[in-house]
């Protein structure tokens, strides 16, 4: 790919969060003068003016100290331009930076969307395989993005349906001339929209969770509900699908609780030797600490993906990252059960607790799958949908849970 269009791909997809999130961002918080300055943010982006969108979301953030939008628009801003920078330090600087502010929004906000997203993206190694557009469908939705923050969003359907044609493929250009329908509030012409986007492309998860924003508002909460779940099937990781069901759930008397698992341990390999390292939470540093269940679970799970890591380096093998997280895991909890037989204490880390009893039910793949995705457990994920047609919904039913 030439630079050119990694620029152009990387600035068209920074717009796909920036502006195009119906019944999200749109809806939160902010008051006149922050969503003015938010608004010409968009359109300089629009414009492929990264310096001056960024001066803009940084007004709209003093204008309103107390939203979320500005800070997760600027977040998401940085995240994009750290790609395009080459100086590693830069890089991680940015990222950083990135990071920081989307935090900071999701402390303003929980459900911020675009916060959330730029989190997601921040820790996958690799983005989901979504088709990549033709130049020419490019320039359109381009031209169409300028026309829908002015407004005109006839004109607006009329550029990305133009880019649907020109790449029949890429099915960002029909969820985005739904969107313009969704911002007419036509939900039943929308809804046919994102429907043939998804329909395209069913990995398309943002297009799920439009689909399901034009339903709801139709009064089908079966649909929308199953849209979402779609969605998350398309990529566990994205959290707005998963923040839309809780809050569907929840009016509905049956919620969803957070996972609330914070890893406390990691691994990597010394890269000249092999030899494995292991980084436990500074809580668990000492002997005493690590003899405990919660800390003896966490170094077992450190040291058994350590290990994994280091065979694979000397026999030249190559394990699939799910199978190591699901191999550490199962050593781990094994660990967590011996301890408690041999009564040496129970689990106290609710997290951990969770994980137990997932194992104990034999739900130890799906939770990390549907829990703790990362889009390198892509094929693993494939096969577990294919074999459980229904899984993502009984295991919903059943747990009442979400990452």
């Amino acid at each position: 790919m030439s630079k050119l269009r990694a620029l152009s791909l990387s600035l068209s997809l920074s717009f796909t969060l920036l502006c195009f999130t119906p019944t999200a961002s749109a809806q939160l918080p902010i008051n006149d003068a922050a969503a003015a300055l938010v608004k010409e943010g968009d359109m300089q982006q629009s414009q492929r003016k990264p310096a001056e969108a960024l001066q803009s979301y940084q007004a709209a953030a003093k204008a309103d100290a107390t939203s979320s939008v500005p800070l997760s628009k600027l977040s998401n801003a940085i995240y994009f331009l750290s790609i395009l920078q080459a100086d590693a330090a830069k890089k991680t600087q940015w990222r950083a930076q990135s990071e920081a502010l989307a935090r900071q929004a999701l402390k303003l906000e929980p459900r911020d969307p675009i916060a959330q997203e730029v989190l997601r993206m921040l820790s996958e190694e690799k983005p989901a395989p979504l088709h990549e557009p033709t130049e020419r469908a490019l320039t359109l939705k381009h031209e169409g993005e300028q026309l829908f923050i002015a407004g005109k969003l006839d004109e607006a359907r009329e550029k990305y349906l133009q880019a649907a044609q020109a790449d029949p493929l890429y099915s960002t250009a029909w969820i985005y001339a739904g969107d313009c329908y969704f911002a007419q509030k036509k939900y039943a012409e929308a809804e046919e929209l994102f429907r043939k986007g998804v329909t395209i492309e069913p990995l398309n998860g943002q297009g799920w969770r439009f689909l399901s924003d034009a339903m709801a508002y139709q009064g089908k909460r079966a649909g929308a509900e199953e849209a979402l779940l779609n969605g998350i099937a398309a990529q566990p990781s994205q959290m707005p699908n998963w923040g839309k069901l809780a809050h569907m759930r929840q009016a509905a008397g049956t919620p969803l609780k957070p996972l609330g698992l914070v890893r406390k341990v990691s691994a990597s390999l010394d890269p000249a030797t092999g030899k494995p390292i292991v980084n436990l939470d500074a809580a668990f540093s000492g002997p005493a600490e690590q003899k405990q269940p919660d800390g003896a679970v966490w170094l077992m799970l450190g040291m058994t993906e350590a290990n994994l890591r280091a065979k694979d380096f000397k026999e030249k093998t190559t394990s699939t990252p799910f199978a190591i997280e699901l191999a550490s895991w199962q050593m781990a909890i094994k660990v967590a059960d011996e301890i408690a037989a041999n009564g040496g204490g129970a689990l106290t880390d609710p997290g951990l607790i969770a994980m137990q009893a997932l194992a104990k039910a034999d739900q130890l793949e799906a939770s990390l799958l549907l829990l703790r995705y990362k889009e390198s457990y892509r094929p693993e994920f494939e096969a577990w949908k294919k074999a459980h047609p229904n899984g993502i919904r009984k295991f919903v039913d059943t747990w009442g849970l979400q990452p």
